[in-house]
This record gives structure tokens, C-alpha cells and sequence, in this order.
């Protein structure tokens, strides 16, 4: 098989393909957009996602953008059961991962998104954001007082794609206190191997 190249940072969105990769044992090339130098729009880099933006990945004459379809394309490659073992707890995990990725990843973002604009956000929408990302992880909360995963018994993808939603609450240092569920599965699923090496705080 073909090296796999994948770029973005092993953060946001972009995280959530090392950590799939990891998960996998998938060998690849990490590569870097240098986007203060404009190579996001640079020929070579829209000849491999038009829409100039990471992640994206190369697997020989393959191109792919957008996070959750790489994970999928990674997941499939290796013949693994990440994305579930059952149809219906395969369901479940993009379910939750779409759902993480349109709703307080959305909040959670427009809160961290002062770290890279340098602007601050204006009261009024730091507190419709603040109160939306409460909304939907309260619900989340709820969701995981009642099975380990995301999914059900098992760890899968759905996992992965929501605490990589999640992360932008890190960045942002939204205080997650009232979600003790919440706060007790992410320790759990970022405490392993394949997290830790995805993330750079560790390698094999």
C-alpha cells in the first residue's frame, strides 16, 4: 500500500485523523499547510482539496478532504470494526460524531476562535455560545450516564469524533464542571495510547 499523507495539525477538526490513524496503527506522513503563508491557497495544495483547507489526506493518486470522511476512508482501509461492530452501533457512532461536529463543536469553536483571530467576541455572542455548548452537552451528559461510549459498550470512531469536537472547550477553557459524565468519559478516551501518540504527547 501507499504511504498515506495527511495534513492538518493534531488539533480541531484535523485531530480526529491522526487519532483514527493512530487507533488503527495506519503508518503515514504527517505534512504541514502553512497557512500564514498562504500555502492553503497555493496550486499545489488546491490541487489536493479546491476548498484550501485541512484536513486532507493523499493516498497515492487518492485525494479526500473533510475529517470524518478520511476516518472513514482509514477505518475501511484497514478492514477495522472503529466505526462499530454492529450496524446499528456503526449508526450510532456517526450519529453522535455528526451530531458533536454540528452542535457544540459549532459553539465550542466560535468561543476558542479568539486564540487564532486575536479578536475578542462580543458579549452578546460569547453568551449565545457559552449557553449553547451548555445546551448540547448537558444533553451529551445525559446520553453517557447511561453506556460507556458514545455508541454503547464499546469505543468506536463516534468517540473519537466527539472528543475531538470537544477539544475546542480545552482551548477555550470552558469550564465543563456540570457535566461530570461528560468530564469522566473524556478522561477515560483521552487517556489512551493511540490519543496520546495522535496528540504528540507521546510516540510508540
Amino acid at each position: 500500500m501507499n504511504t498515506i499523507k495527511l495534513y492538518g495539525p493534531r488539533m480541531g477538526s484535523a485531530l480526529r485523523t491522526h487519532w483514527v490513524a493512530a487507533e488503527l496503527g495506519t503508518p503515514y506522513e504527517p505534512m504541514t499547510v502553512d497557512f500564514a503563508k498562504g500555502e492553503n491557497r497555493s496550486d499545489w495544495f488546491l490541487k489536493i482539496n479546491p476548498m484550501g483547507q485541512v484536513p486532507a489526506m493523499v493516498d497515492g493518486d487518492h485525494t479526500l478532504a473533510e475529517s470524518m470522511a478520511i476516518c472513514s476512508f482509514l477505518i475501511d482501509r484497514a478492514g477495522s470494526d472503529l466505526g462499530g461492530k454492529t450496524p446499528h452501533e456503526r449508526a450510532a457512532a456517526w450519529q453522535w460524531s455528526l451530531w458533536a461536529a454540528f452542535n457544540p463543536q459549532h459553539h465550542l469553536a466560535a468561543l476558542a476562535a479568539p486564540m487564532w483571530t486575536k479578536q475578542p467576541l462580543a458579549p452578546e455572542a460569547e453568551a449565545a455560545a457559552k449557553s449553547g455548548a451548555a445546551k448540547y452537552l448537558a444533553l451529551l451528559d445525559k446520553h453517557l450516564s447511561r453506556r460507556p461510549f458514545v455508541a454503547g459498550g464499546n469505543f468506536t470512531v463516534g468517540d473519537i469524533n466527539v472528543a475531538s469536537s470537544l477539544g475546542y472547550a480545552r482551548l477555550c477553557n470552558f469550564d465543563m464542571s456540570a457535566f461530570p459524565k461528560v468530564e469522566g468519559w473524556l478522561a477515560t478516551v483521552t487517556a489512551r495510547p493511540a490519543y496520546l501518540e495522535a496528540t504528540g504527547a507521546s510516540t510508540k
